[in-house]
């Protein structure tokens, strides 16, 4: 019960910051950026069975002019420097107490834009900040603190032949670390008699790197040293999407691939992600069917790996809009 509290607090959270934005001058718009997201779904996880997955994801702007930009007819770079709070909820079925470990990310970033002599879309983002899940327990014991000695030796007592999804403490077992995110993404538009595009071919590469030091420079919030070994620093990521309409229906097809690396030899160094989404108003919000394979994207539990059909809701934050062609 608890956590259906959670998730809709924090989803009408997400909700109330896109309508405010609504009714702003203009909408601000993110050309990379993790779409908010509630689902349910059936999974053949051995370990738990999820009812609920949400991610009410924010953005809070600091400055953003990328509409303006791409409202010109010469080459304009736009720009967003912002905060955005990413936090990911479940709920699972069996005895809601204790409440199972959260997870937490809030980055702070900075996105170019630029459109070319094509109308296509050239964007930069670099985002930075801190991820964890606000538990203090062993990862892999309930009854000792992190960092004690006693967790010390169960991970000097763990293997290349351990599972870590077998010792997992999924109840409050500790994950933290800092992080930051370097991404480019490039739009192919085809742009309609009104100008806007109406069929769109994106490409993005994400390179994710986990260190120590908040932005590089605090020295808190930073990983354990035995768990840095077992996850890993590097990650990348590639995702794909098409955008067209069906009428004025206007439906997305994404394919995406993580690749993480440095990583324990009893966990899946992929991830897999395959959707199909409609937005039937042609706005922000959009319903949504994905397959998922591979490790799994909630903090610790990338130790797992299993395979996840899912429906939900989702709300997007770079709707295709009126953009004035490039002069030539």
């Amino acid at each position: 019960m608890r956590y259906l509290i959670l998730i809709f607090l924090f989803s009408g959270i997400g909700l109330y910051a896109q309508n405010y934005q609504r009714t702003s001058v203009f909408k601000e718009y993110y050309p990379i950026a993790e779409r908010p997201i509630i689902e349910t779904g059936i999974n053949n996880n051995p370990y738990e069975n999820t009812l609920f997955n949400a991610k009410p994801i924010v953005y809070y702007s600091i400055y953003n002019d990328i509409r303006e930009a791409l409202s010109t007819d010469t080459i304009t770079p736009g720009n967003a420097v912002y905060l955005t709070f990413q936090p990911q909820i479940r709920m699972f079925n069996e005895n809601s107490k204790p409440i199972k470990t959260p997870s937490y990310k809030v980055l702070f970033g900075w996105q170019s834009i630029v459109k070319t002599e094509a109308n296509n879309f050239i964007t930069l983002a670099i985002e930075s900040g801190h991820y964890s899940n606000g538990q203090s327990k062993s990862a892999f014991s309930e009854e000792f603190d992190d960092g004690s000695e006693e967790s010390k030796e169960i991970y000097e007592s763990i293997t290349d032949d351990t599972n870590l999804s077998e010792i997992l403490n999924r109840n409050s077992g500790n994950f933290s670390t800092n992080l930051s995110r370097l991404s480019a993404n490039y739009r192919i538009n085809r742009i309609n008699a009104n100008n806007k595009p109406y069929k769109i071919h994106s490409f993005t590469f994400t390179y994710q790197l986990y260190h120590n030091r908040l932005l590089g420079i605090f020295n808190v919030g930073g990983y354990n040293p035995e768990d840095i070994d077992i996850y890993g620093r590097h990650q990348i990521e590639f995702r794909y999407e098409y955008s067209g309409y069906i009428k004025s229906m206007r439906f997305v097809v994404g394919q995406d691939l993580f690749l993480h690396f440095g990583i324990h030899p009893s966990t899946d160094p992929y991830r897999v992600q395959t959707r199909f989404m409609v937005f039937p108003w042609d706005t922000d919000l959009g319903f949504y069917t994905q397959f998922s394979s591979g490790f799994d994207d909630y903090n610790y539990r990338f130790v797992d790996s299993y395979e996840t059909i899912s429906v939900g809701v989702t709300w997007d934050w770079f709707t295709p809009f009126v953009i004035k062609p490039t002069r030539k």
